[in-house]
């Protein structure tokens, strides 16, 4: 690229063609206050904050909205400019009813209120228009305060530029403009938020707030920890603030190399803000009922209802959010429980015993200019992939066809959406109309194009794309480490009645780890249930509460996901890294140990 440069507040500075004044000085070290503007979205000039004086220009301009001109001088400092960002801020405080010690961004979270300390402000000298402005607490898990607001326009454009939904925009003009939600409706009955959270994490003000962090602390003072989402194969990077051994709040990790910082609702509340009943002690059923024991109590209690059974008549069934050092402890401990297997999402087995993943997935789907869903249903289970794929068709004017998916939002952008495959000549005409002409296309699979109707559609697809540039082909499964748990032997299971029936089990061990309903999913196939009142004896190894509890002779308490330490491998092939940001609760243990401690 073209470099340019220019001379600012005195310093020679270079930077590239295309950048803005305030690019150049912030990757130069000079600081430019800013309050409408994020690196990661679309220029907006709206808060003048920015205002920098440029050599030849009379009044002063946005540098976060100006292009860097080679050989101009820039001023980021001097007493006009200075003025006039004090002036901004009083109108920007008389305007709305910022009172900040009942505000939950109070002491130091709120970029309002540091700019004007920052600036000096102790008063202000234009009268407080004192508004009446609702506050929407019909979220599920955020609210709006439009008394905070200031018209920054930055939720407006992370929902639109990042999530893809454009759920929020600007309504009314002048004095009354404010952040409207679809066409001036609430939180609560929206059709187009996906409660991704992204708008929260994009407020300077608190105006659009968490409802279960109001008031549990100030994000400035909590400890944080870098950690990745366990909830879906993606690994996407968390950053999770924590005070008094408590989660406070969760964002994503800008610097995380999957999401960039964004996420979907499941990493985002999903893992902290849903209230989950923890197991905190091992139980043991005596007389028909748990009953809470010491570990050493439990443990022999499991070593003496196996003592007398061969390997082959006791079984494990584990949960795919196992880590990689689980796998290897299930490695060691292979010879005592012959009958090892993985529960995973319906027909996701065989996509398991695929070795390769797809590596650097991200770059592809932000260059793809057509998308085609067989089987996969991102819009419900990896929230980012779906992010992506909205922002494609609506920014870039990407195809979409869906195929074999459930319906969800991503609906009302698709080309072709069908919930049946056949292999109708006229219908797969259609399909390949659509995709005629598209030079970078990504075919994203998943577990329900695993069988014979999915297959033959997948093998019609690959024959319609044009023969000079096949499609980037993307495994997307639905269980957070089954590819790397199937790659350590641990064989992938989505029939579990046959999987009960292959063995002559007489003991079940359920290892549910951290999975949020506590393993009860599996219960989901009719028969399980009775296979599992037919065992002789059945161990329970989980962090929550389920209808599996009822059914188990020993309960054990694993640790949670906010709890656990180790590696996970996401779908593109990436070992990603789980830290502790909270200490265990009760007598819980990771759950490699208490397999050890149990089978080695």
């Amino acid at each position: 690229m073209k470099t340019l440069t220019l001379t600012i507040d005195g310093k020679i500075c270079a930077g590239a063609a295309g950048q803005t004044i305030l690019e150049v000085a912030t990757a130069s070290g000079i600081e430019i206050p800013t309050l409408c503007h994020m690196k990661e979205l679309s220029p907006w000039g709206g808060c003048r904050m920015c205002i920098v004086e440029v050599g030849g220009i009379a009044k002063p301009v946005p540098s976060c909205a100006t292009p860097a001109a080679d050989g101009s001088v820039v001023v980021t400092k001097n007493e006009r400019l200075d003025r006039l960002r004090k002036l901004t801020l009083e109108l920007l405080f008389s305007e709305r009813n910022h009172i900040c010690p009942i505000c939950p961004m109070n002491k130091g979270d709120c970029e309002l209120q540091m700019s004007g300390y920052k600036f000096g402000i102790d008063g202000i000298r234009f009268p407080y228009l004192y508004p009446a402005l609702p506050v929407d607490l019909t979220g599920k898990y955020l609210g709006l305060d439009h008394n905070r607001c200031i018209l920054c326009a930055r939720c407006i454009r992370t929902c639109d530029e990042i999530e893809g939904a454009h759920t929020l925009d600007l309504g009314n003009r002048g004095v009354k403009s404010q952040v409207i939600v679809d066409l001036n409706s609430t939180f609560g009955a929206s059709t187009t938020c996906t409660h991704c959270g992204a708008c929260v994490s994009a407020c300077p003000t608190g105006a659009l707030f968490d409802k279960n962090a109001a008031f549990h602390g100030a994000l400035k003072r909590c400890a944080q920890v870098r950690t990745t989402c366990a909830e879906c194969p993606v690994g996407c990077g968390l950053v999770v603030y924590t005070m008094d051994d408590r989660i406070v709040d969760v964002f994503g990790d800008g610097d995380s190399p999957v999401n960039r910082g964004h996420l979907c609702v499941r990493g985002r509340y999903e893992t902290w803000a849903v209230k989950r009943e923890r197991l905190t002690e091992p139980m043991v059923r005596r007389n028909g009922a748990l009953a809470p024991v010491a570990w050493d109590e439990a443990l022999a209690a499991i070593r003496a209802a196996t003592r007398g059974l061969k390997s082959g008549e006791k079984g494990l069934l584990v949960s795919g959010r196992l880590t990689n050092e689980a796998a290897e402890t299930l490695a060691k401990i292979r010879p005592s429980v012959s009958s090892v297997g993985m529960y995973v999402a319906e027909n996701e087995a065989a996509m398991c015993g695929d070795p390769g993943a797809a590596r650097d997935v991200f770059p592809l789907l932000q260059e793809a200019d057509a998308f085609v869903l067989l089987g996969a249903d991102p819009a419900r289970l990896q929230g980012v992939v779906a992010a992506r794929i909205r922002v494609a068709v609506r920014k870039r004017g990407a195809k979409l066809v869906m195929l074999n998916v459930r319906s969800s939002d991503l609906d009302a952008y698709a080309d072709i959406s069908s919930r049946m495959v056949g292999l109708e000549r006229a219908f797969w005409k259609r399909v390949a109309d659509v995709l005629k002409g598209r030079r970078k296309p990504v075919l994203i699979y998943g577990p329900n194009a695993m069988t014979s109707l999915g297959v033959a559609a997948m093998e019609k697809l690959l024959k319609t794309f044009d023969a000079d540039c096949g499609p980037s082909v993307i495994g997307l499964p639905a269980t957070t480490n089954a590819l790397a748990l199937s790659a350590a032997g641990v064989e992938a299971v989505d029939d579990l009645s046959r999987w009960f029936a292959s063995a002559p089990l007489r003991a079940v061990h359920v290892c549910a780890a951290d999975e949020p309903a506590g393993g009860a999913r599996i219960l989901r196939e009719r028969e399980v249930a009775g296979c599992l009142k037919a065992m002789e004896f059945v161990v329970l190894q989980t962090a929550y509460f389920s209808r599996l509890v009822e059914l188990a002779d020993v309960v054990l308490p694993a640790l949670a996901w906010s709890e656990r330490s180790g590696t996970i491998t996401n779908f593109e092939g990436r070992k990603l890294p789980l830290r502790p940001a909270l200490t265990p609760r009760g007598q819980a243990r990771d759950d490699a140990d208490i397999l050890e401690s149990i089978y080695a």
